[in-house]
């Protein structure tokens, strides 16, 4: 696999004789397979031999690699062949890249961590009552569980005992040195923690009410959404045959006609899309899965897309990276810095930017295109129909016509 980056015969020795050599061949069809250029692989299976020659000369073998040593080593580096390895970016993350992969293939032993403080078998329980009985996703969970974690540490583990006085006293102790989204945040978890002992009999059941609600107007602002002509530019922003551009205009349009969350474009697979029915299965929140109709711009996207999607890609989502290593994405994140990006590039100028003003975008339109409110519901996939009465404010001119007139107006 070496003979396909380097022919000369004085390299390739060089490289194999050296103690990383009996590995590159498989780091080398590693990085291909993820999608590294050529040119970045070259100086990924360097930094590989570099790292494994500082060994040797150090007598250390392969499965003692410290970077950190390595990393020290650059920067007085003298090494022959080195082809600049001091304070080389490439260098040092060709070394690490190596090294997760002699951990896969169980030539090294992940470095050790800290080790962690035991969970308290309570929240345990806890996390596992979330995932099984409320669908709720991972990152959820740990927000939750540290929380109450925080909880039975002020307060002890016997929550018999637990008194309303003391739980809202830890409470406003800890809002004080908040922000208002994270106040909100620790009351949900709160109450939900103390919701899950109520029914499994380890406190009052009322207990969960003495935690104070954060003073708020529900419904109070006024939705965030983009323009039809804005909408026009975001998706013009996308046009050209590249891999990239393909897949951000499919993206886009699935966020902006169907009003997808970005969770739900990082995680949509290929089986999820039915073309023989013309609709897509979603499965978003609290694993709530639903079918919605693919339109037929969205769909012809997602096929010009699927026709020059890179094949070295192992995976099932229909949207990875277009960068190597090209692996999906981890979460929603990845995808509203695709929507930036590309507002960046049309010149929208937003009070509000990423994958989520595109949500709201797509519920306005149906409204002003007269689709009932139930129906809206239907498709953004909310449990209340007072959520998707938020948007019926967005249509100000029919507003008016039912508002009342102002005592002193008159």
């Amino acid at each position: 696999m070496l003979e396909s980056y380097f022919s000369a015969s004085k390299m390739l020795g060089h490289l194999r004789n050296g103690p990383s050599g009996p590995y590159l061949d498989g780091f080398a069809a590693t990085l291909e397979c993820q999608g590294y250029s050529a040119d970045t692989a070259v100086r990924y299976l360097r930094a590989a031999a570099h790292l494994g020659h500082v060994l040797g000369r150090q007598g250390a073998l392969l499965s003692d690699i410290d970077l950190a040593a390595f990393s020290d080593h650059l920067r007085t580096c003298r090494c022959p062949r080195a082809k600049g390895g001091r304070g080389n970016h490439h260098t040092i993350y060709g070394a690490r890249l190596f090294h997760r992969y002699l951990i896969e293939i169980d030539v090294c032993r992940p470095a050790a961590t800290a080790t962690a403080t035991a969970e308290p078998p309570l929240v345990a329980r806890f996390k596992v009552w979330l995932r099984k009985h409320r669908g709720a996703a991972d990152p959820t969970i740990n927000l939750y569980a540290r929380d109450a974690a925080r909880l039975l540490t002020a307060l002890g583990d016997d929550s018999e005992r637990w008194e309303p006085a003391a739980i809202r006293s830890i409470f406003m102790d800890h809002a004080s040195k908040c922000g208002s989204g994270t106040v909100k945040k620790l009351t949900t978890s709160l109450r939900a923690f103390l919701r899950y002992l109520a029914v499994e009999g380890r406190c009052r059941a009322d207990l969960a009410d003495v935690v104070p609600g954060y003073a708020h107007w529900r419904l109070a602002d006024m939705p965030r959404y983009l323009g039809a002509e804005q909408v026009s530019c975001l998706i013009a922003a996308c046009d050209g045959e590249a891999v990239a551009r393909r897949r951000d205009r499919a993206i886009v349009l699935l966020l902006a006609r169907l009003g997808l969350r970005a969770g739900d474009v990082a995680q949509l697979r290929l089986d999820d899309i039915e073309w023989k029915t013309g609709s897509l299965r979603v499965s978003g929140k609290s694993r709530y899965e639903v079918r919605l109709p693919l339109p037929q711009d969205v769909g012809d996207a997602i096929a010009a897309y699927l026709e020059c999607r890179p094949s070295i890609c192992p995976s099932d989502h229909v949207f990875p990276r277009t960068i190597a290593p090209r692996r999906p994405f981890r979460n929603g994140d990845g995808i509203s810095s695709v929507v930036k990006r590309l507002m960046k590039r049309a010149g929208i100028v937003a009070p509000v930017k990423g994958a989520h003003v595109l949500r709201h975008t797509a519920a306005t339109e149906m409204l002003r295109h007269g689709v009932p409110l139930e129906k809206i519901g239907l498709v953004l996939r909310h449990r209340s129909i007072d959520t998707t009465a938020y948007y019926a404010k967005a249509d100000v001119t029919l507003l008016k016509l039912i508002a009342q007139p102002w005592p002193e107006a008159l």
